[in-house]
């Protein structure tokens, strides 16, 4: 079944209407209540199932949601608690800060001198 959504506001904008008993399951996708806000209807929406839970329309990421979006757009049902994404992503981000803390950054002035050192002093003219 897909939830009906109206227009509401001044300009017409398209909003979606989230169903009160809908808001744990979508929560359970790892939706928070400002991504409740997003919901148009087109390209954003969800739809429920009493089976299988509900699944969200979202080809753009506009939500919170960060496992995987199939190429048709929609996630997994939430009954099927589908952790692909963050199973192969686990520990990377904390290997990327582990890299950056241990090979910090060099600033400006240390890749200027960098610089100057293997092509030579600066110049104040410009080659024309």
């Amino acid at each position: 079944m897909i939830v009906d959504w109206g227009k509401e506001g001044k300009d017409e904008e398209l909003r979606m209407e989230v169903k009160e008993e809908h808001k744990a399951l979508l929560k359970s996708l790892g939706l928070d209540d400002e991504d409740f806000d997003r919901f148009d209807g087109k390209l954003v929406r969800y739809e429920h199932d009493n089976k299988r839970g509900v699944r969200i329309y979202d080809p753009y990421y506009e939500t919170s949601y960060n496992e995987y979006i199939g190429i048709d757009g929609w996630s997994a049902w939430s009954d099927e608690n589908d952790t692909f994404m963050s199973d192969i992503l686990k520990g990377t981000h904390e290997e990327v800060r582990r890299k950056e803390l241990s090979n910090p950054r060099a600033n400006q002035e240390e890749i200027s001198e960098a610089l100057e050192k293997k092509f030579g002093k600066k110049t104040d003219n410009d080659p024309e």
